[in-house]
């Protein structure tokens, strides 16, 4: 009578177990954080042994991504992609009015007459709109050498939300001061905010502005000299206030409540505006 097979002999090291993730794979390691044995390819080298990559991701995921003095990640690779879309829609923008003889700049651009019937969108508007060729290069420019960094410090959304209060700014000044019957772009205002604000971001880093500054009134005087019969220069004070005070929210907002005094400030800036040309418009 045959004689039923028996098992191969056991040549499984003692204190052996299958890997957790790859139950054919017999370790002796097992996970420093969750204790479950692991294999040479789930084996992640941590201070003190080693980790499985679920204890991995974990821990990674109550990892604080560190931040700049003003709120912005600090991730590197991200290229200054607000600045860059800012700069397309000031080209696109351009570019659709040179392509439809003047029609697109003539409904963005700020006209006081058009805001008093109630084209409020001009107010937004009027920050994407250039004059002339020239105009838009130095916008561009400038948006390409100083944005990048300025963004890099406050992050996308506060470096779009500067810009657009900026040029909001300017939109007001010149709807309060400005003849009625009397319209501008308004891209330099906005461009020239982003400047002031980045004065502002310096000082507080206890930089020196004096620089900063002198540009600031440079430009100033040289929209009055190209701008005085248009009142063009009206919106780039108006641009470099707002921007300053938003760069002031957006730079000594303190640590613990960053965002949220931050995102009112913001806030409040664009009520103001919005308040002061409501009563400008009711007040006539």
């Amino acid at each position: 009578m045959s004689q039923p097979p028996t098992a191969g002999p056991d040549f499984t090291a003692p204190g052996f177990a299958g890997c957790y993730r790859h139950p054919d794979r017999q370790t002796g390691i097992s996970c420093q954080r969750c204790h479950q044995p692991i294999c040479g390819e789930c084996m992640n080298p941590a201070s003190v042994g080693f980790q499985c990559p679920k204890c991995v991701a974990k821990g990674q995921s109550t990892v604080r991504t560190p931040r700049t003095a003003f709120g912005a990640s600090m991730r590197s690779g991200s290229g200054g992609t607000a600045t860059k879309v800012l700069m397309g829609m000031l080209a696109a923008s351009y570019a659709l009015s040179w392509l439809t003889g003047g029609l697109v700049v003539s409904l963005l651009a700020m006209w006081n007459e058009a805001v008093t019937e109630g084209q409020f969108w001009r107010l937004l508007t009027y920050g994407f709109t250039s004059a002339g060729l020239f105009g838009l290069l130095m916008n561009l420019l400038v948006l390409w050498i100083a944005g990048r960094a300025l963004e890099s410090l406050l992050g996308g959304w506060r470096f779009v939300a500067l810009y657009v209060a900026a040029g909001l700014g300017g939109a007001t000044l010149f709807f309060v001061f400005g003849p009625s019957s009397s319209g501008a772009v308004g891209a330099s205002s906005a461009v020239i905010g982003l400047l002031a604000a980045n004065a502002i971001v310096k000082l507080r880093g206890g930089e020196d502005i004096r620089p900063d500054i002198g540009l600031l009134v440079l430009l100033v005087l040289f929209g009055l000299l190209i701008g005085f019969n248009n009142f063009g220069w009206i919106g780039t004070v108006g641009g470099i206030l707002v921007g300053a005070l938003v760069g002031a929210i957006l730079a000594y907002a303190p640590r613990d409540r960053r965002t949220p005094i931050q995102v009112v400030g913001l806030l409040g800036v664009v009520l103001v505006c919005l308040v002061v040309v409501v009563a400008k418009i009711v007040a006539f």
